[in-house]
């Protein structure tokens, strides 16, 4: 089952008797100090200043959340900008959770879009209904924001290019070695969170499950936030006002100014990129080809060199390394690097 729990600014919480934020409701299957240690830090948000005495609502950003806390779990989760508290004079927020068991993991991990495209979450309560709440069987699932039948038609509506999201996925490999955050920077409008999700969708296409397991995301933050569990932050135009250090620790992608900041970034050139991006309409190709590295790889799952070393290795069988695209001319070379795999399988697992 799917624990929940809710948390904002309220006169009493479930761990405090005084006004301000906490837990207002959970579930039964949640223990108290999972929520304290580790939930109510992802817990948070900060609205744009240029819609400071907005009214309505749905003009604010929803920030969608996930994280993989290192026990097990998975948290999916939303926080919104709620209007006024109980005092009818202060401004407030609201964060849903949702908390994914560890022998649901897998179907998440494999199915990202079932993060991405997650819905059904709750943007207010009353205490007064109490602080028990039940458990899910499942998340519901928005398609509406699915909107992008090719990644040619998300370059085109993000307004950046193959190389731009080459560099993302890179950028995700060093998140998950080395925690580095990734600031995406997009143009506040009306196509803002399907741009967003359809950005999410093919990047984590892309991404082995280990690194998948990883990297965490949040669709919204006001200015750049050093959270742990999150390493993919979305921001809307104007939200990075200079490059401080904790900034330059990590990498920006300022799609709305065309700006980047990418020291650091690997730039070697890699079979397994290359794969990637001529199977990323190919799902199930991926996906297979995940499972198998996920089974192979004991050690360096974060790096891309060990994912280039599956597809073409560097020592185990001669018969693999003669095959085209492990030839460095690769501007020479018609690739084929689905069935590099498959003849990896075929050559490497013989009895």
């Amino acid at each position: 089952m799917i624990e929940q729990q809710y948390y904002t600014r309220e006169k009493r919480g479930i761990f405090s008797s005084t006004p301000g934020y906490d837990t207002i409701a959970k579930s039964s299957g949640l223990e108290d100090e999972f929520i304290k240690d580790t939930i109510h830090s992802l817990c948070f948000y900060a609205a744009p200043a240029f819609l400071a005495g907005e009214k309505n609502l749905s003009k604010y950003p929803k920030a969608l959340f996930y994280a993989n806390t290192g026990y097990g779990e998975i948290i999916i989760g939303q926080s919104v900008f709620a209007g006024k508290d109980y005092t009818l004079k202060r401004n407030r927020y609201f964060t849903h959770c949702c908390v994914i068991p560890e022998s649901e993991r897998k179907l998440y991990i494999e199915n990202p879009e079932k993060i991405i495209y997650a819905s059904g979450f709750v943007e207010n309560y009353d205490m007064e209904k109490g602080t028990s709440i039940e458990s899910l069987r499942e998340i519901k699932i928005d398609r509406t924001y699915d909107v992008f039948n090719s990644i040619e038609d998300l370059f085109l509506a993000a307004s950046i290019d193959k190389n731009t999201f080459i560099n993302m996925v890179k950028a995700c490999f060093d998140a998950a070695a080395f925690n580095k955050k990734l600031y995406i920077v997009v143009p506040y409008n009306k196509n803002m969170d399907k741009v967003i999700k359809g950005i999410l969708k093919y990047l984590y296409r892309a991404l082995p499950f280990a690194v998948r397991r990883k990297v965490g995301f949040t669709t919204y933050v006001k200015q750049p936030e050093i959270k742990e569990f999150i390493n993919i932050e979305f921001l809307l135009e104007g939200s990075i006002k200079r490059l401080t250090q904790d900034v330059k620790a990590g990498y920006v992608f300022d799609m709305a100014d065309n700006n980047f900041y990418l020291e650091g970034i690997d730039e070697k050139h890699h079979v397994f990129i290359d794969f990637v991006m001529d199977n990323i309409e190919n799902e199930r190709a991926l996906n297979e080809f995940f499972i198998n590295a996920d089974n192979d790889c004991s050690r360096e799952r974060f790096t891309i060199d060990m994912y280039d070393n599956i597809l073409c290795p560097a020592s185990q069988n001669e018969e693999i390394k003669e095959i085209p695209i492990c030839m460095k001319e690769n501007e020479q070379v018609e690739h084929k690097h689905n069935l590099v795999y498959f003849f990896k399988k075929l050559f490497l697992n013989k009895d």
